[in-house]
Protein backbone atom coordinates (compact mmCIF):
# COMPACT_ATOMS: atom_id res chain seq x y z
CA UNK A 1 0.00 0.00 0.00
CA UNK A 2 1.16 3.51 -0.80
CA UNK A 3 1.38 5.70 2.29
CA UNK A 4 -1.34 8.25 2.88
CA UNK A 5 1.27 10.99 3.10
CA UNK A 6 2.22 10.41 -0.54
CA UNK A 7 -0.77 12.45 -1.68
CA UNK A 8 0.70 15.54 -0.09
CA UNK A 9 3.74 15.67 -2.37
CA UNK A 10 4.59 19.05 -3.83
CA UNK A 11 3.80 19.62 -7.48
CA UNK A 12 7.49 19.61 -8.39
CA UNK A 13 7.94 16.23 -6.74
CA UNK A 14 4.76 15.02 -8.37
CA UNK A 15 6.02 15.88 -11.85
CA UNK A 16 9.23 13.95 -11.25
CA UNK A 17 7.26 10.94 -10.06
CA UNK A 18 4.82 11.11 -12.96
CA UNK A 19 7.51 10.58 -15.57
CA UNK A 20 8.28 7.05 -14.37
CA UNK A 21 6.39 3.78 -14.32
CA UNK A 22 4.13 1.81 -16.66
CA UNK A 23 0.82 2.24 -18.44
CA UNK A 24 -1.98 -0.11 -19.38
CA UNK A 25 -4.87 -0.32 -21.84
CA UNK A 26 -8.40 -1.71 -21.77
CA UNK A 27 -12.01 -0.55 -22.02
CA UNK A 28 -13.73 1.88 -19.68
CA UNK A 29 -16.31 0.42 -17.31
CA UNK A 30 -19.31 0.27 -17.54
CA UNK A 31 -18.73 0.45 -21.29
CA UNK A 32 -16.81 2.62 -23.70
CA UNK A 33 -18.15 3.72 -27.08
CA UNK A 34 -14.59 4.04 -28.36
CA UNK A 35 -13.45 0.47 -28.92
CA UNK A 36 -10.14 1.60 -30.41
CA UNK A 37 -9.21 3.65 -27.35
CA UNK A 38 -6.36 2.62 -25.06
CA UNK A 39 -6.18 3.10 -21.33
CA UNK A 40 -3.24 5.47 -20.88
CA UNK A 41 -1.64 6.93 -17.76
CA UNK A 42 0.85 9.75 -17.86
CA UNK A 43 1.72 13.43 -17.56
CA UNK A 44 -0.70 15.88 -19.10
CA UNK A 45 1.02 19.19 -19.83
CA UNK A 46 -0.72 22.43 -20.73
CA UNK A 47 1.67 25.14 -21.88
CA UNK A 48 1.57 27.83 -24.57
CA UNK A 49 -2.09 27.11 -25.18
CA UNK A 50 -1.47 23.50 -26.28
CA UNK A 51 -1.70 20.05 -24.75
CA UNK A 52 0.78 17.17 -24.65
CA UNK A 53 0.69 13.75 -23.00
CA UNK A 54 3.77 11.81 -21.94
CA UNK A 55 2.64 8.27 -21.24
CA UNK A 56 4.13 6.53 -18.20
CA UNK A 57 7.28 4.71 -19.28
CA UNK A 58 7.68 6.80 -22.43
CA UNK A 59 10.49 9.28 -22.99
CA UNK A 60 8.50 11.31 -25.49
CA UNK A 61 5.54 13.62 -25.02
CA UNK A 62 3.05 13.61 -27.88
CA UNK A 63 0.47 16.23 -28.82
CA UNK A 64 -2.99 15.62 -27.38
CA UNK A 65 -6.36 16.68 -28.73
CA UNK A 66 -8.24 17.21 -25.46
CA UNK A 67 -11.90 17.01 -26.49
CA UNK A 68 -14.54 19.19 -24.88
CA UNK A 69 -14.37 18.04 -21.25
CA UNK A 70 -10.68 17.70 -20.43
CA UNK A 71 -9.84 21.44 -20.31
CA UNK A 72 -12.73 22.06 -17.91
CA UNK A 73 -11.59 19.27 -15.57
CA UNK A 74 -8.01 20.51 -15.74
CA UNK A 75 -9.12 23.95 -14.57
CA UNK A 76 -11.07 22.36 -11.70
CA UNK A 77 -8.39 19.96 -10.49
CA UNK A 78 -5.02 21.66 -11.11
CA UNK A 79 -3.45 23.64 -8.28
CA UNK A 80 -2.88 27.38 -8.90
CA UNK A 81 -0.04 27.74 -11.41
CA UNK A 82 0.19 23.99 -12.03
CA UNK A 83 0.80 23.19 -15.71
CA UNK A 84 1.46 19.43 -15.49
CA UNK A 85 -0.87 16.89 -13.91
CA UNK A 86 -1.28 13.11 -13.71
CA UNK A 87 -4.10 11.70 -15.82
CA UNK A 88 -5.56 8.37 -16.75
CA UNK A 89 -7.45 8.49 -20.02
CA UNK A 90 -9.08 6.39 -22.65
CA UNK A 91 -7.40 7.78 -25.76
CA UNK A 92 -6.65 6.86 -29.36
CA UNK A 93 -3.21 7.22 -30.90
CA UNK A 94 -3.55 8.55 -34.44
CA UNK A 95 -0.87 10.07 -36.66
CA UNK A 96 1.51 10.66 -33.76
CA UNK A 97 -0.99 12.38 -31.48
CA UNK A 98 -3.38 11.32 -28.73
CA UNK A 99 -7.14 11.86 -29.09
CA UNK A 100 -8.75 11.99 -25.63
CA UNK A 101 -12.02 10.08 -25.33
CA UNK A 102 -12.87 9.39 -21.68
CA UNK A 103 -11.23 10.62 -18.48
CA UNK A 104 -10.77 8.10 -15.67
CA UNK A 105 -8.65 10.08 -13.23
CA UNK A 106 -6.99 13.47 -12.96
CA UNK A 107 -4.79 13.92 -9.89
CA UNK A 108 -2.87 17.01 -8.81
CA UNK A 109 -1.50 15.14 -5.76
CA UNK A 110 0.05 11.74 -5.12
CA UNK A 111 2.84 9.70 -6.69
CA UNK A 112 1.61 9.60 -10.29
CA UNK A 113 3.23 6.87 -12.39
CA UNK A 114 5.15 5.62 -9.35
CA UNK A 115 1.97 4.71 -7.51
CA UNK A 116 1.73 0.91 -7.76
CA UNK A 117 -0.73 0.51 -4.87
CA UNK A 118 -3.43 -0.84 -7.23
CA UNK A 119 -1.09 -3.17 -9.12
CA UNK A 120 -2.90 -6.27 -7.85
CA UNK A 121 -6.35 -4.75 -7.40
CA UNK A 122 -9.38 -5.04 -9.65
CA UNK A 123 -11.27 -2.09 -8.15
CA UNK A 124 -10.40 0.56 -5.56
CA UNK A 125 -12.56 2.76 -3.34
CA UNK A 126 -10.72 5.57 -1.59
CA UNK A 127 -11.15 8.61 0.64
CA UNK A 128 -8.63 10.87 2.35
CA UNK A 129 -11.04 12.58 4.77
CA UNK A 130 -11.72 10.41 6.65
CA UNK A 131 -8.89 8.11 5.54
CA UNK A 132 -10.02 4.77 4.19
CA UNK A 133 -9.32 2.53 1.24
CA UNK A 134 -10.88 -0.70 -0.01
CA UNK A 135 -9.12 -2.88 -2.60
CA UNK A 136 -10.97 -5.64 -4.42
CA UNK A 137 -8.62 -8.51 -5.34
CA UNK A 138 -9.04 -11.99 -6.72
CA UNK A 139 -8.58 -13.11 -3.10
CA UNK A 140 -11.39 -10.91 -1.79
CA UNK A 141 -11.67 -7.50 -0.16
CA UNK A 142 -9.05 -5.58 1.81
CA UNK A 143 -9.82 -2.61 4.04
CA UNK A 144 -7.25 -0.04 5.11
CA UNK A 145 -8.41 2.67 7.51
CA UNK A 146 -6.98 4.84 10.24
CA UNK A 147 -8.94 2.95 12.91
CA UNK A 148 -8.60 -0.63 11.66
CA UNK A 149 -5.95 -3.25 11.09
CA UNK A 150 -4.21 -2.80 7.75
CA UNK A 151 -4.05 -5.65 5.27
CA UNK A 152 -6.80 -7.92 6.55
CA UNK A 153 -8.20 -10.01 3.68
CA UNK A 154 -11.92 -10.80 3.67
CA UNK A 155 -13.89 -13.15 1.45
CA UNK A 156 -16.32 -11.17 -0.65
CA UNK A 157 -19.74 -11.50 -2.25
CA UNK A 158 -20.10 -9.33 -5.35
CA UNK A 159 -23.11 -8.08 -7.28
CA UNK A 160 -23.57 -5.84 -10.31
CA UNK A 161 -26.82 -3.95 -10.79
CA UNK A 162 -28.48 -3.13 -14.13
CA UNK A 163 -27.50 0.54 -13.78
CA UNK A 164 -23.80 -0.43 -13.67
CA UNK A 165 -23.34 -0.05 -9.92
CA UNK A 166 -21.23 -2.66 -8.16
CA UNK A 167 -21.51 -3.97 -4.62
CA UNK A 168 -18.90 -5.92 -2.63
CA UNK A 169 -19.66 -7.15 0.87
CA UNK A 170 -17.89 -9.25 3.45
CA UNK A 171 -18.98 -12.87 3.04
CA UNK A 172 -18.40 -13.66 6.72
CA UNK A 173 -21.36 -11.55 7.80
CA UNK A 174 -19.54 -8.51 9.16
CA UNK A 175 -21.31 -5.23 8.39
CA UNK A 176 -18.84 -4.06 5.76
CA UNK A 177 -19.53 -3.36 2.10
CA UNK A 178 -18.31 -1.20 -0.76
CA UNK A 179 -20.47 0.34 -3.44
CA UNK A 180 -19.07 1.70 -6.71
CA UNK A 181 -21.22 3.92 -8.92
CA UNK A 182 -20.62 5.06 -12.53
CA UNK A 183 -20.73 8.78 -11.67
CA UNK A 184 -18.16 11.56 -11.45
CA UNK A 185 -16.41 12.10 -8.13
CA UNK A 186 -14.15 14.85 -6.78
CA UNK A 187 -12.26 13.70 -3.68
CA UNK A 188 -13.22 16.37 -1.17
CA UNK A 189 -9.88 16.91 0.56
CA UNK A 190 -7.63 16.90 -2.53
CA UNK A 191 -10.05 17.97 -5.25
CA UNK A 192 -8.77 15.15 -7.47
CA UNK A 193 -11.13 13.69 -10.07
CA UNK A 194 -12.22 10.04 -10.38
CA UNK A 195 -14.73 8.58 -12.81
CA UNK A 196 -16.42 6.43 -10.15
CA UNK A 197 -18.11 7.40 -6.90
CA UNK A 198 -17.82 5.08 -3.90
CA UNK A 199 -19.62 4.46 -0.63
CA UNK A 200 -18.13 2.43 2.21
CA UNK A 201 -20.66 1.09 4.71
CA UNK A 202 -19.22 0.03 8.09
CA UNK A 203 -21.56 -1.01 10.88
CA UNK A 204 -24.34 1.07 9.36
CA UNK A 205 -22.19 4.18 8.90
CA UNK A 206 -22.01 5.41 5.29
CA UNK A 207 -18.72 7.02 4.20
CA UNK A 208 -18.45 8.77 0.83
CA UNK A 209 -15.42 8.40 -1.41
CA UNK A 210 -14.28 7.91 -5.01
CA UNK A 211 -13.33 4.85 -7.03
CA UNK A 212 -11.35 3.62 -10.00
CA UNK A 213 -10.33 0.43 -11.80
CA UNK A 214 -7.14 -1.29 -10.74
CA UNK A 215 -4.43 -2.93 -12.80
CA UNK A 216 -5.52 -6.58 -12.99
CA UNK A 217 -9.11 -6.86 -14.15
CA UNK A 218 -8.66 -5.99 -17.84
CA UNK A 219 -12.32 -6.40 -18.72
CA UNK A 220 -15.54 -5.58 -16.89
CA UNK A 221 -17.09 -8.69 -15.43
Amino acid sequence: MASWSGRLALCAVLFSALSMGGCASWGLWPGSNTAAAQRVEGVLDHTNGGWTLQACGSEQALPLVPGSRLPELFDQVAQPGQLSIFVELDAELQDGRWLARDIRRMLSTGRGCQDDSAEHSQWVGISFDPQWRVDIHDQGMQLTAADSETGQQMSVISEQLPDGSRNYRDASGRALELWLYPSDCFERSSGDYYYLSATLIRDGLRLAGCGYQGEVDHRPR
